[in-house]
């Protein structure tokens, strides 16, 4: 679609028709239905590469993913269905995050990571997370629908209680791992976060916060009692809620966003120079929208999110926020 005079590629089979049709179609003079129509066809024949055992792997898989197209979602469920157990899959990068997914049942290996905070969301599962800190080791509980957030710099491992699958957003850079009993050693502590290292459980705060519904009328206050903030990953605040009616445009200078869709469905439109790009989020879908892009989110008809955002945000209800702001 962004070379029509090209001959038609090979693709994987299941996509086959509707790469047929995209071709029939991409003389077609709107840009906005060829923008959807090249986002659907991304989303479909999406892989989200190979499951990740060793460092050679994991290094290849960062590798590819940084030529790969951004702004395509990643359904989570299809990145798992055929994950064997103690594997992973990497999806996406976001900033200096590494968004994935993985499966295990094992404990795992003590790892702590330099660059900033690690969010884990428990999708199946239950798992003990045992964090080292000034005042000793601390468990924490996490099951299916909680988040929980590792601070940057502490020695952290899981101890399943049951197969767990989790999405995951890490800091890759300076990570370290240890296969010791104690990574720290007798006389060495962690830092003092004791009180900061407990689950959220997700569809609780849901459940507390008022539906909402968009319109002209919506104001700050209520957008923000819809979507209440449930954890911190470094500068990005960690909302839910549930929301039908078309949101205003948005963007963050200082990062990237990311969107996991819990139900429902939305699509996401984000203003680049190169025109409108497209994205629609089914329940399980991930999404980031790169840093200072408008961007804004159509429900059909409604849909529950977690958001993990950066702040401060700029909003707009112009038609077009580029032709009225710039950053």
């Amino acid at each position: 679609m962004s070379n029509p005079e090209a001959p038609i590629p090979p693709l994987d089979p299941r996509v086959e028709r509707i790469l047929a049709i995209a071709a029939d179609l991409r003389g077609m003079p709107s840009q906005e239905f060829k923008g959807r129509l090249k986002a659907d066809i991304l989303s479909r024949t999406n892989r989200h590469g190979q499951p990740l055992f060793t460092v050679d792997q994991i290094n290849e898989r960062l590798a590819a993913m940084a030529v790969e197209p951004a702004m395509v979602p990643h359904d989570t469920e299809a990145a798992l269905r055929d994950l064997p157990n103690e594997s992973m899959r990497f999806l996406m990068f976001m900033d200096g995050h590494t968004i994935g997914v993985t499966r295990g049942s094992s404990p795992s290996h003590w790892e702590r990571h330099p660059a900033g905070d690690e969010m884990l969301s428990i999708l199946e599962g239950e798992t003990e997370i045992v964090t080292l800190t000034d005042e000793g080791p601390v468990h924490s509980t996490a099951g299916a629908g909680s988040v929980f957030i590792c601070p940057r710099g502490l020695w952290h491992r899981l101890v399943p209680r049951s197969p767990i699958s989790i999405l995951f957003a890490t800091p890759g850079e300076g990570t370290e791992i240890s296969a010791e009993e104690n990574p720290l050693g007798k006389s060495k502590r962690g830092r003092s976060r004791a009180s900061a290292l407990v689950a959220t459980d997700i569809r609780a705060a849901i459940a507390a916060a008022p539906e909402l519904s968009i319109s002209a009328s919506t104001t700050e206050e209520e957008a923000m009692a819809a979507f209440p903030k449930i954890a911190q990953l470094d500068n990005r605040g960690v909302f839910v809620g549930r929301f039908s009616g078309e949101s205003p445009w948005e963007r963050h200078a200082e990062g990237d966003e990311l969107l996991h869709a819990l139900e429902g469905e939305v699509e996401v439109t984000v203003l680049t120079d190169q025109g409108a790009v497209y994205a629609t989020l089914r329940a399980g879908s991930v999404f980031v929208c790169p840093k200072g892009l408008w961007h804004k989110q159509a429900p059909r008809p409604a849909v529950t999110l977690l958001s993990a955002t950066p702040q401060p945000t700029d909003i707009s209800f112009a038609s077009d926020p580029r032709l009225t702001s710039a950053i």
